[in-house]
């Protein structure tokens, strides 16, 4: 299994095969993500960045919307307080996720929250000033409006995936989602290996499946040849054959804001995420 230091070593790479300013700079693969008018008028490239402990809050509960963040390293998870009490996961969020960002249009709920799953780096961006910069702008309200639509559309997907598929679909849904947020920013190692940021038992909680089974359906697909992984490792061998199990692909091909759920495992495939 690959070490952080051949992480750093791909990710390298990928920022000198993309043009992204000083090689080896996680934030220069975040900023350059982003309307550089936007980075401008945020001022990011000299905003002071902070700190999220794992397991800590980035969004919490119930709690005033002043500040969204745009995470520049480490792992995060998007929930929604339900009726039992529990919080159920809605998505995964990495480098270049902004978290919080759907309830500044009031887009989503009070129940929404974002937390750590490792330590996170993050911009802290007054919301108000997002929205001001956003709103004098027609292309930069163009892509809040796409931004917010996004949101929406993964958290749609996500619940049908719980919906509609079964748990051998749901757990080859979520592996693409995760391999899909890694190669956004360079985060897959040269053999495909993938630092995990998630427990089995956290990955259970996001498809509403028990640990027991994540364990059994992981052991599976590992056998099938469709992955392998070792402690908070996993490479994906196979992404072809979890498009056909989930009836999504992994191809990074735009999303339309009038896109139906996904289909069923054997309607034509579409994009993971969008």
């Amino acid at each position: 299994m690959p070490t952080p230091t051949d992480f750093r070593q791909t990710r390298t790479a990928y920022l000198r095969q993309n043009n992204r300013a000083q090689p080896g700079a996680q934030d220069d693969v975040v900023l350059a993500g982003l309307p550089r008018e936007l980075v401008t008028a945020l001022n990011l490239t000299r905003a002071g960045r902070t700190t999220i402990g794992r397991g800590r809050s980035i969004i919490s509960a119930h709690a005033e919307t002043t500040h969204v963040y745009l995470i520049s390293e480490g792992w995060a998870v998007s929930k929604l307080d339900i009726d039992t009490g529990d919080k159920q996961i809605l998505d995964i969020l990495g480098p270049g996720s902004f978290a919080g960002i759907s309830r500044i249009d009031e887009i989503a709920t009070d129940e929404y929250s974002a937390v750590a799953l490792q330590d996170v780096s993050a911009y802290k961006i007054d919301a108000d000033l997002l929205q001001r910069v956003c709103a004098e702008s027609e292309a930069l309200s163009g892509w809040l409006s796409e931004r917010l639509a996004h949101e929406v559309q993964r958290s749609q997907r996500h619940i049908a995936a719980l919906g509609r598929l079964p748990a051998r679909g749901r757990l080859a849904f979520v592996m693409l989602r995760i391999m899909d947020v890694a190669q956004q920013t360079g985060e897959v190692a040269v053999d495909k290996t993938i630092r995990l940021p998630m427990t089995q038992e956290e990955i259970g909680n996001m498809l509403g499946l028990t640990n027991v089974s994540i364990s059994k359906l992981m052991s599976a697909f590992r056998k099938e040849g469709l992955i392998d992984y070792g402690r908070n490792r996993i490479v994906v061998r196979n992404v072809q054959a979890l498009s056909d199990i989930c009836g999504m692909s992994l191809e990074a091909m735009p999303v339309r804001a009038d896109e139906a759920v996904p289909s069923a495992p054997n309607a034509p495939r579409r994009s993971a995420y969008g």
